[in-house]
């Protein structure tokens, strides 16, 4: 589903919302930027969690700005993952399905099928509490996904975990993303996150977009020296060097570094990258 946002608007003591952005249907995009831009109040905005002041929300060609976050269809899953600690992983996901009063059938159904996307096949009946912090972000995820939502929103998914579990849970989503037709659309600080996920990078700041556009260009066609600065902060990664029809290429599935002798062009749909000597 495409996602339009039209100039929304939302002041508070300490930060106003001017946004527009276009989401295409089935794409993966980011909005990235530092903590206190404005990021996870966007997500609710577009939940509907927070009502806009002004502008236009439209998923689709359906304009939903006014329209209560229960009857939007979208999934929404914070950092902080609000599993219910009574209830074990089954009810948990079903939870949203039993609220929309869904045939026990129905909700076995959808529910093992996410517990599948999210490769927690036989965790039905585990309590909450014995799950492992991956664990326990894979069914929050499952939750948000069980009803089939048009648009699935995601708060710094990867915040609080550890490294390894971080570089698991990035391999995860990547997956997710590639085997549904789901519209991702995830905040986060960490622009590694962004590099390896998405379609499509929107820089924010102070509740406005730097920004917008396919990682590469986000990465080396910077537009101000805040985007500069915000993206060239991280050091991106590791690949391997191969000899393809001539050409020294490095292949990889992340980012490498683009300065100094060697740099590099990157092809993020291939996931290689051309050494430019």
């Amino acid at each position: 589903m495409k996602v339009k946002i039209e100039k929304i608007e939302k002041s508070f003591p300490e930060l106003k919302i001017d946004f527009s952005l276009e989401v295409e249907s089935g794409s993966f995009t980011s909005i990235v930027g530092p903590s206190g831009c404005g990021k996870t109040t966007l997500l609710k905005l577009i939940s509907g969690l927070l009502e806009t002041e002004k502008g236009k929300i439209f998923f689709g060609e359906k304009e939903v700005t006014k329209i209560p976050p229960e009857k939007r269809n979208t999934g929404l899953v914070f950092q902080n993952d609000t599993l219910f600690s009574h209830l074990n992983v089954f009810d948990n996901i079903g939870f949203g399905l039993k609220m929309r009063k869904k045939s026990k059938k129905e909700i076995e159904k959808k529910v093992l099928n996410a517990l599948e996307l999210v490769h927690l096949q036989g965790f039905e009946n585990r309590e909450v509490n014995n799950l492992s912090g991956g664990e326990k972000r894979r069914t929050a995820i499952a939750r948000a996904i069980s009803f089939e939502p048009d648009l699935l929103l995601l708060d710094e998914p990867l915040n609080g975990l550890d490294a390894k579990l971080k570089e698991k849970m990035k391999l995860f989503l990547k997956e997710l993303s590639e085997k549904t037709s789901l519209t991702v659309l995830m905040v986060t600080h960490d622009i590694d996150e962004a590099f390896f996920l998405s379609d499509k990078i929107v820089v924010m700041n102070n509740g406005r977009v730097e920004q917008e556009g396919k990682p590469e260009e986000i990465f080396l066609n910077p537009i101000n020296a805040f985007v500069k600065n915000f993206v060239s902060d991280y050091v991106l990664i590791e690949g391997k060097p191969r000899i393809v029809n001539g050409k020294k290429m490095i292949e990889g599935k992340f980012l490498l570094p683009a300065k100094g002798k060697g740099k590099a062009l990157i092809n993020f749909k291939k996931t290689n990258y051309k050494f430019l000597d």
